[in-house]
């Protein structure tokens, strides 16, 4: 088992921008080295500041060392069952469906259920986010005792389950365990709303959840067998949390590369039909748009070092991908207004009201967002906007307005229907970046303040990220 994969848990060491990143004033995308000093050769360094204590698991390029220490918490020594027997339906009952994360083909709540019957890790993980959910919900109606109770047995059960995934490591099964890749994710989705900086969530999704799907075999996707299954389930869930942190950090994603771009075509051709969806197709996609816009940032930064016909060579190389990708784009949109119309039609045309598609609009909020983004990737550089440029996919300006306004539309909508407001953080962050209006911009506060309110602290990161954009 590679030494960097498993949850990572940050309570015990609070990593912010780097020490560099902090003194030039700028944002800093974390990782050491970081993107900033890494292109600017420099040594990348991070105080540390100790907190709460609790188990330290995996770094990526430090030395990682799990330690046992004192708990400085007054927590329980086990996780009490009359916690777990009231955490555990809630979590189904309440936390759910007021984070719906899948559409009704990728029966999520149905596989946890499943899989947490015969899984301790997992119980504890689903534990773990029930009961500081319930903390954070429930506050108003809670007594003292309640809350800190809530809040020791959340504690806990998190520890116990990272216990229990570093077992399952030392035995070197890991992998072949499908209650592991939920338990990696539930515990990220417990630093979500436990650390407002975003962080720790970060440290987990990558040495742990992207860490073991990367180091599956692409083609158990379009594989048979119930733990093929549900590792389809799992990932069909969760690939919506690789993409935005790839497109959020501009961060490379292994989901770009051919062998997953390949058994993503043959799943959808064949044992994964029946889970076809458009915004599926368009997940396929966007990949490869972040690919293309991290070459293009790269280009920009060293732009100058290169000689003048390598540099026009490449500036016309990038601006023909992103024309072939914005057709890709506006196809996938026409496409998909064209199904929406069609499969609505006949619902319509027999008086039955239709229900709405969650995951169709996921798909539309995530084109407008993704629309804007590629614009950015070329609008902000001179190698694309100056007389004589190469064409590229460069969007005016009312155009950008009218993707903002559906991007808080759409927002609105899912959050009144019960999706998972984390799906928003990358549309709304895109759309913040564009948006001029003083009351546009109180939209995706309000917006931002509700899934704080649901749970998940780590709105506080976007909303102090773009109110310093704003500033300046």
């Amino acid at each position: 088992m590679p030494a960097d994969v498993g949850p990572y848990d940050g309570r015990r060491a609070r990593r912010k921008r780097c020490d560099a990143c902090v003194k030039r004033r700028i944002k800093c995308h974390g990782g050491t080295p970081c993107e900033t000093c890494r292109r600017m050769d420099r040594q990348c360094k991070t105080t540390i500041k100790g907190t709460t204590s609790g188990p330290v698991f995996v770094g990526q390029n430090t030395q990682a060392v799990i330690t046992s220490t004192k708990n400085d918490s007054k927590v329980p020594q086990c996780v009490s069952p009359k916690g777990l027997n009231r955490n555990l339906p809630y979590f189904f009952v309440s936390f759910l469906p007021m984070n719906i994360f899948t559409g009704e083909k990728v029966p999520m709540g149905l596989e946890l259920l499943d899989l947490a019957k015969t899984s301790p890790a997992l119980r504890d993980a689903i534990h773990a986010v029930a009961a500081l959910h319930r903390r954070q919900h429930c506050q108003l109606t809670f007594t003292k005792e309640d809350v800190y109770n809530d809040l020791a047995e959340s504690l806990e059960a998190y520890d116990q389950a990272v216990r229990c995934i570093l077992d399952r490591i030392d035995s070197n099964d890991l992998l072949e365990d499908p209650s592991a890749l939920w338990t990696t994710f539930l515990l990220g989705l417990f630093e979500l709303m436990r650390d407002s900086t975003g962080t720790n969530w970060l440290s987990h999704f990558l040495h742990g959840t992207c860490t073991i799907l990367r180091l599956q075999d692409p083609d158990t996707l379009s594989s048979l067998g119930v733990d093929n299954t549900q590792k389809r389930t799992f990932f069909l869930a969760t690939r919506t949390f690789e993409i935005a942190r790839s497109l959020i950090y501009s961060s490379p994603t292994f989901l770009s590369e051919l062998r997953w771009t390949s058994a993503l075509a043959k799943l959808w051709s064949g044992a994964g039909a029946d889970l076809w969806h458009p915004k599926e197709a368009l997940f396929d996609m966007l990949p490869h748009i972040s690919a293309l816009s991290i070459r293009a940032a790269r280009f920009c930064e060293t732009a100058k070092e290169l000689p003048v016909d390598t540099q026009r060579a490449q500036i016309q190389s990038l601006a023909n991908k992103s024309l072939v990708l914005g057709e890709s784009l506006q196809l996938w949109w026409s496409d998909t207004v064209a199904w929406d119309q069609a499969t609505q039609y006949p619902i319509m045309n027999n008086g039955i009201q239709r229900k709405p598609d969650i995951e169709l609009m996921v798909g539309y909020l995530y084109y407008h967002a993704i629309s804007i983004y590629i614009s950015g990737t070329y609008d902000y550089h001179v190698h694309w906007t100056c007389f004589g440029a190469p064409h590229a996919p460069v969007l005016s300006q009312s155009t950008i307005d009218w993707h903002v306004v559906e991007i808080l539309r759409l927002s609105q909508e899912l959050l009144k229907l019960g999706a998972a407001g984390v799906l928003l953080f990358f549309p709304l962050r895109v759309a913040g970046a564009r948006v001029m209006d003083l009351c546009s911009r109180c939209d995706i506060l309000n917006l931002l303040h509700t899934v704080q309110q649901r749970g998940f602290v780590v709105a506080t990161a976007f909303t102090l990220d773009l109110s310093e954009l704003w500033v300046g």
